[in-house]
């Protein structure tokens, strides 16, 4: 399983050195091209360098960007604010009722024992949460007007 792999390559030779060995000449030739453009025509690269950087500039600047969608927690903060007085009002109300109702729990909780009465109250109060929490997130879900 961990046995030495042996290769017949000679050591010198590399991915890299056969591929030249291979198309060296066609590099070779591409370099010299590119080198003798270059000295030819240093101004016609330089303007084209410079263009390339403007219309780059030109494009970040003037073209429409991506609107981001909006999101949902966005949506939630504004959604009271679209449904007008009334609605702010009930929100507000069932909010304040549910603030209620958690202090009640919270007095419940800190008892030492609780009595039979406590645990009725317990269940209804936790019942009238459920359905005031219920009744906020069907309020706030997004409407679709036209």
């Amino acid at each position: 399983m961990f046995k030495k792999i042996t290769s017949n390559r000679p050591p010198d030779t590399s991915v890299w050195t056969a591929f030249y060995r291979e198309f060296g000449k066609y590099i070779d030739g591409g370099t010299h091209r590119a080198k003798h453009f270059l000295e030819i025509r240093p101004r016609t690269v330089f303007i084209a360098m410079v263009l390339s950087i403007l219309v780059s500039v030109g494009c970040f600047l003037f073209l429409p960007k991506e609107t981001p969608k909006k999101d949902s927690t966005n949506l939630f903060v504004q959604q009271p604010l679209t449904d007008g007085m009334g609605g702010i009002v009930t929100t507000v109300s069932t909010l304040k009722e549910l603030l209620e109702i958690r202090t009640v729990l919270d007095g419940l909780i800190d008892k030492d024992s609780l009595d039979s009465s406590d645990s009725l109250l317990m269940e209804n109060a936790i019942d009238r949460m459920q359905i005031l929490e219920k009744r906020l997130s069907e309020a706030n879900k997004p409407h679709n007007s036209p």
